[in-house]
């Protein structure tokens, strides 16, 4: 299967100069990549973290963390909203009459719609 991606400059700079510093191929280098990420994503679903670890010591040396897998460990442990009641009710009032909006936000909306 062909992808294709846009990355930043200088990512793309580094991937190069990695896989020949590897002796790879730009596709063996990103297959391993997606490999690699695929993998993690699997056990942040588990509800692991990838971290590195020295050589004979116990306690990670650094933890490894991206947005996306930021995200999914997130949403791995919901949390529910516990709202005092006056809050409750404010809330409810809010939905039944919104206010009306301010100027700055309708500018700000036709700036958008344009």
């Amino acid at each position: 299967m062909r992808l294709e991606a846009t990355v930043p400059d200088n990512r793309g700079a580094a991937a190069v100069q990695l896989a020949d510093e590897l002796g790879l191929s730009r596709s063996q280098l990103i297959d391993e990549a997606l490999a690699l990420f695929m993998k993690v994503v699997l056990e942040v679903r588990r509800g692991r973290r990838l971290a590195t670890l020295e050589p004979g010591a116990s306690s990670p040396a650094c933890e490894i963390a991206t947005p996306t897998l930021a995200a999914l460990e997130w949403a791995q442990n919901p949390t529910a909203l516990r709202l005092p009641p006056d809050a409750r009710a404010k809330l409810a009032a809010l939905n039944e009459l919104p206010p009306e909006p301010s100027p700055r936000l309708r500018a700000a909306a036709k700036r958008r719609a344009r």
